[in-house]
């Protein structure tokens, strides 16, 4: 499931670097698999993703500390 978000991030981030990307339908799989599997993620992860911090969400997977934001999170 790590390495399905973290590829559609890298697609919604850099979306030049694939050009045959498909944004809405990949934004809609990020939203998709956040409603079935969100009770199962690391919280943080989740809140990311809820929050459409995308950068934030990557930079955590990939091991990074993202500066907190508004929410304090």
């Amino acid at each position: 499931m790590i390495n399905e978000i973290r590829e559609s991030l890298l697609a919604i981030i850099s979306p030049n670097d694939k050009e045959d990307t498909d944004l809405i339908g990949t934004l809609r799989k990020l939203d998709e698999v956040v409603q079935q599997k969100g009770k199962e993620m690391n919280p943080r992860l989740r809140h990311f993703l809820e929050n459409r911090s995308y950068e934030k969400a990557l930079l955590w997977i990939d091991g990074g500390e993202p500066e907190k934001g508004v929410c304090h999170k």
